[in-house]
């Protein structure tokens, strides 16, 4: 959460200083981010919400049993349940953003015919705040994947290595 809220800070300090600048644009300088957000999200929410169901389908499965864990897998689930915590938040972001972006695309056009004076002004360092968060917590979710991905693909090599290191010493 406090990333997220750095991230915003962050967007806050851009808008700021980028305020003349910001003022010119309209929403057509926005329409290709937007486009792009809602592809990548997209991608991002669908990829993610399938490999947790794939990978840890023991996990899911004991959220909708009322079994309880027992003991010699207590280890593992804790480990599941930090993986999947990533990922679900990952999926989160990109969930938030999409419905950010819809919701974006459907407002502007209506806004565009009731905003006038210094309410224009005041809505485009919303938007522009707005999506600029949207963008940095995308890229910070992709970035995550990347991370998640290179973090698993390394503790599987791990324990091939280790796999194999014990099957010479026996």
């Amino acid at each position: 959460m406090i990333k997220y809220l750095i991230l915003a800070i962050i967007t806050g300090i851009v808008t700021y200083f980028l305020r003349e600048t910001v003022v010119e644009l309209n929403y057509g300088a926005y329409k290709d981010t937007l486009g792009a957000l809602l592809n990548i999200s997209s991608i991002i929410f669908a990829i993610i919400g399938a490999w947790i169901a794939i990978i840890y389908p023991r996990a899911i499965g004991r959220v909708f049993k009322d079994s309880k864990i027992p003991s010699t897998t207590i280890k593992e689930a804790d480990t599941d349940a930090n993986y999947l915590s990533e990922l679900v938040e990952i999926v989160m972001v990109s969930a938030i953003v999409l419905m950010v972006v819809l919701s974006i695309q459907f407002v502007v056009p209506i806004a565009k015919v009731f905003l006038n004076g210094e309410w224009k002004n005041y809505a485009k360092f919303l938007s522009f705040f707005v999506i600029s968060m949207l963008t940095l917590s995308q890229l910070y979710a992709v970035f995550r994947v990347i991370l998640a991905n290179y973090f698993f693909l390394n503790e599987l090599r791990s324990k091939n290595t280790d796999g194999k290191i014990d099957s010479l010493h026996k």
